[in-house]
């Protein structure tokens, strides 16, 4: 099987919005079964994922104050590390 690696440099763009959230300082996010999901879709994907019972698939949270583009950094920091 061949594997294919992407590095997106600083590039951080919502997987499920597909906003650009590069230069922005929005505090807030999920990490949800391998998605980068931006503090405007976590709301309504959290209710989706209650609904469902799918919390033990949230792999990590924006801490207090961290912004999504720093929170994507960090998952990339030590996801793909």
């Amino acid at each position: 099987m061949e594997v294919i690696n992407v590095n997106p440099g600083n590039l951080v763009i919502c997987d499920y919005c597909g906003t650009d959230y590069t230069q922005r300082k929005d505090v807030g996010g999920i990490y949800f079964a391998g998605y980068a999901i931006c503090p405007e879709c976590a709301p309504r994907t959290m209710r989706t994922i209650k609904r469902y019972n799918e919390e033990r698939f949230i792999w990590d949270k924006a801490k207090e104050n961290e912004s999504f583009r720093d929170f994507v950094y960090r998952i990339r920091n030590t996801v793909y590390k």
